[in-house]
C-alpha cells in the first residue's frame, strides 16, 4: 500500500470530529461573514459556514489578475485566438463560432486533487447517512453542506446543488431559518455560476442573458434567502439579488437591490459591505451610461477600499474612475486613474492586470493628444482665415 501523503493530513479524522459534535448553532446576525477575506465586486457572494460545522476549506474565487490571465494571456487563450482567426479566414459567415469554441477556450478544471475529493466524498456521505440514521439532523445538514462544498471545488455545481437542496429540505423539516438561509445562498449562487459555463471563463455580473433558465432558479433562492433572513444575512440576499437582476437584464431590479443592499450595510457599519454594495451600484451604472452616478458611487467604493487596505481592490477601482472619465471625455483625468492603476498592478505583482491597463493607458494617452491636436489644428485654422 502506497503511504498517504502529508497534504491528507488537515482532513485526517473528519469524520469523528463531526460525531463528537453535539449540536450546530447557526450563527448570530451580527457574526454573519462572507466566505472570502476580500470579496470582489461584480462577483456572487456566499455566507461563511458556521465554526462548527467543521466544513472542507472552500477553494477561493480566482482574482481578476488569474480572470484575465485566463482569458487573453494563457497558451489555451491565444492559441484558440489564432484558431478563431484562421476558421475565420477561410469560411465566410460562421454562425456561433465563438459559442461553440468556448467550451474548449475554458476546460473544466479540477481544482482540487481527485483522491482529496474522493477521501472526503466518502466520508461525508458516511457522515450524512449516520446522521439521519441516529435523528442527529445538525450533522446531517452539516455533512450535506460539507458535500456541497467539496462538489463546489471541483466545479460540479449540479452535484453540488443536489447536495445543498438536500440541507435545504432537512432545514425545512427542522423549521431552522438560519440553516435555510444558509442553503437558499448556497444554491442561489451555484445556479449564478452555471448560467455562464462554457460561455466565459467563469460568471460575472458582465454576463448578461435575459432568457437564462440558471439565473432565473438563482433569482428565486435569492429571493427565498431575503424572505427568511433576518438583518445581515438579508445584505448578501440583496447583493445577490442585485447581480442576478443586472445578468438578467432588469437594471432597475438590480439598483433597488443594492440600494437596500446599502442600507443594510450603513446600519450594520461594515466598510466592507458598503464597499461592496455601492461599487457594484457604479458599476451597474457605468455599464447603463450614467457616468454622473457611476462617477461618485466609484470614488466612495475606492475610499472604502483605501480604508481596508485592499490593493487589487483599489487598482481596479482607479481603473474604472479612468474608464469613467474616457466615457465623459475628461482624457487628462483618465490617463492620470489609468496610470494610477497601471502602478498600482505592477506594485502588488498583478501582470496581467498590469498588461490590461497598459492598453488602456495607452488608448487615453493617444485621444488626449488627438484633442490637443485638433485644438491646435483649429486654432491655426482660424488665424489663417483670419
Amino acid at each position: 500500500m502506497m503511504p498517504q501523503s502529508s497534504r491528507f493530513s488537515p482532513q485526517k479524522g473528519m469524520l469523528t470530529r463531526h460525531l463528537e459534535c453535539k449540536s450546530l448553532d447557526p450563527q448570530p446576525i451580527d457574526k454573519i461573514y462572507l466566505s472570502e477575506a476580500f470579496p470582489q465586486i461584480d462577483l456572487p457572494q456566499r455566507i461563511k459556514p458556521p465554526e462548527n460545522c467543521k466544513s472542507p476549506a472552500r477553494i477561493a474565487v480566482a482574482s481578476r489578475d488569474d480572470r484575465v490571465r485566463q482569458t487573453y494571456f494563457s497558451p489555451q487563450a491565444i492559441a484558440m485566438k489564432k484558431l478563431k482567426k484562421k476558421l475565420r479566414a477561410k469560411f465566410d459567415n460562421i454562425i456561433g463560432l465563438d459559442e461553440n469554441l468556448t467550451y474548449f477556450t475554458y476546460p473544466n478544471q479540477r481544482l482540487q486533487d481527485e483522491a482529496v475529493s474522493a477521501k472526503l466524498l466518502k466520508e461525508f456521505t458516511m457522515l450524512a447517512e449516520s446522521g439521519k440514521r441516529s435523528g442527529r439532523h445538525d450533522t446531517e445538514f452539516a455533512a450535506y453542506i460539507c458535500l456541497g462544498i467539496i462538489h463546489d471545488n471541483e466545479q460540479d455545481y449540479t452535484k453540488a446543488i443536489d447536495c445543498y437542496m438536500c440541507a435545504y429540505l432537512l432545514s425545512e423539516n427542522m423549521g431552522n431559518k438560519a440553516f435555510q438561509a444558509l442553503s437558499c445562498n448556497y444554491i442561489g449562487v451555484d445556479y449564478q455560476l452555471m448560467s455562464s459555463i462554457n460561455k466565459a471563463y467563469m460568471y460575472t455580473g458582465h454576463f448578461v442573458d435575459a432568457n437564462n433558465v440558471s439565473l432565473e432558479k438563482a433569482l428565486l433562492f435569492h429571493q427565498k434567502h431575503l424572505e427568511i433572513s433576518n438583518g445581515a444575512g438579508k445584505f448578501v440576499a440583496h447583493l445577490n439579488l442585485g447581480l442576478t437582476s443586472a445578468s438578467l437584464n432588469r437594471p432597475s431590479e438590480a439598483t433597488w437591490h443594492y440600494q437596500e443592499g446599502l442600507r443594510f450595510a450603513i446600519a450594520n457599519n461594515s466598510k466592507q459591505w458598503q464597499s461592496l454594495a455601492v461599487g457594484n451600484l457604479g458599476l451597474l451604472a457605468c455599464r447603463h451610461n450614467d457616468a454622473e452616478t457611476s462617477l461618485a458611487c466609484i470614488e466612495r467604493h475606492l475610499q472604502h477600499l483605501e480604508l481596508l487596505h485592499d490593493r487589487s481592490g483599489e487598482a481596479y477601482a482607479w481603473f474604472l474612475l479612468g474608464q469613467i472619465a474616457l466615457h465623459m471625455g475628461d482624457y487628462d483625468r483618465a490617463v492620470r486613474s489609468l496610470d494610477h492603476a497601471y502602478r498600482m498592478s505592477k506594485e502588488i505583482g498583478e501582470l496581467s492586470m498590469m498588461k490590461q491597463y497598459s492598453c488602456y493607458v495607452g488608448a487615453a494617452r493617444a485621444r488626449l493628444r488627438m484633442k490637443d491636436y485638433i485644438a491646435k489644428v483649429s486654432c491655426d485654422f482660424v488665424h489663417v482665415t483670419d
